[in-house]
């Protein structure tokens, strides 16, 4: 570049402004008056502080002597950095060349992809053990109160049964782990979700009387057992709700503010019935649940063979041939039977 580039100097620590033009040439950078008197440089490009082109806003060259010149001439300047060192703005570079927009794009995508597929389940797995009991109780005793007015029921089981389940479940929990506080209630679901158990962040199990009914001996109560006290060991439902909700259970963890988790209850239902736990989950409590089998002497086929008769159970309420080689078993959030009957003897 031969043509000298016309702009403004200002000498260091002044405010004053003159007409001036920078010269290109082997020496490097030089800013000359009008009279061809040097104000700064020469000077070698990379020891010049240039800053990077944003749109067509004006460009400043900043000089060791603490001088400054100032040009709209913006080609002029790219030609000076391409001559040298090619190098333009980045945000120059977003606006000319849409491909690095697009870029940019699917970078953040992906990030945000990356955090929600494996940070937030970590920070709420992190946050559901450090939480107050007092939090998980709330949350439970709520979900419980808020889905005994619709989708539970009085359980119709003899109270014969029932006390003589609760001192064959209890025993069963304190040979497990006598440090995790549980508890059983019954209640009937005949016309809802049927057959099932549900562990409530609170510690308490909901066994449907349904459910009782299907399993022909007591060991196979006992399996189910073991599977909720996993889920209730390793917070499932709490981390599942965090996950679901993740600011408002942040918001409420930094500033303790217990009340706020009323607006968290409702969920919880929702999560339990509807939703569900993840495969991880379901896997983890299956081991958790072969292992206490194994520990208290009772078969861990006792476990298979009730979640093959709930999924038969299930799929005959629905009128669904329920195939394990049908496409929805891969799409599905719920492993089938058969995946976890082969998980747990491959454990």
């Amino acid at each position: 570049m031969n043509s000298p580039v016309p702009g403004f100097y200002c000498a260091a620590g002044s405010s004053h402004r003159q007409h001036a033009r920078l010269h290109v040439s082997e020496l490097g950078l030089e800013i000359r008056a009008g009279d061809e008197s040097s104000l700064a440089g020469p000077a070698a490009v990379a020891d010049v502080e240039i800053s990077s082109r944003i749109g067509n806003t004006p460009r400043f060259l900043r000089f060791t002597n603490g001088g400054s010149f100032e040009t709209g001439d913006n080609e002029a300047i790219d030609a000076v950095l391409n001559t040298n060192h090619p190098r333009h703005g980045l945000l120059h570079r977003l606006e000319s060349h849409w491909r690095y927009v697009v870029l940019g794009l699917l970078v953040t995508v992906l990030f945000a992809w990356g955090g929600v597929r494996y940070g937030v389940p970590a920070v709420a797995e992190a946050l559901a053990f450090t939480l107050p009991e007092s939090v998980s109780r709330k949350v439970g005793d709520g979900a419980l109160a808020v889905m005994d007015q619709g989708l539970l029921g009085p359980s119709t089981l003899p109270a014969g049964r029932q006390a003589e389940l609760q001192l064959v479940l209890m025993d069963f929990a304190k040979r497990v782990d006598p440090g995790l506080d549980v508890q059983v209630v019954f209640r009937d679901t005949a016309k809802t979700i049927g057959p099932n158990a549900l562990a409530l962040p609170s510690g308490t199990i909901v066994f449907t009387d349904q459910l009782v009914q299907l399993a022909p001996n007591d060991e196979e109560l006992l399996a189910v057992m073991a599977h909720e006290m996993g889920h209730l060991d390793r917070r499932h439902a709490l981390r599942r709700l965090i996950q679901s909700s993740a600011l408002g259970i942040l918001a409420m963890a930094l500033v303790g503010d217990v009340s706020s988790v009323s607006s968290l209850v409702t969920a919880v239902p929702v999560i339990l019935t509807e939703l569900g736990y993840s495969r991880a989950f379901e896997y983890e409590a299956d081991r958790y649940a072969a292992e206490a089998l194994v520990k208290t002497g009772i078969p861990v086929s006792r476990l298979t063979a009730m979640l093959e008769r709930l999924e038969q159970t299930h799929c005959d309420a629905a009128d669904d041939a329920c195939s394990q080689d049908d496409w929805r078993s891969y799409v599905s959030t719920h492993p089938g039977s058969v995946e976890r009957a082969r998980a747990i003897q491959d454990r």
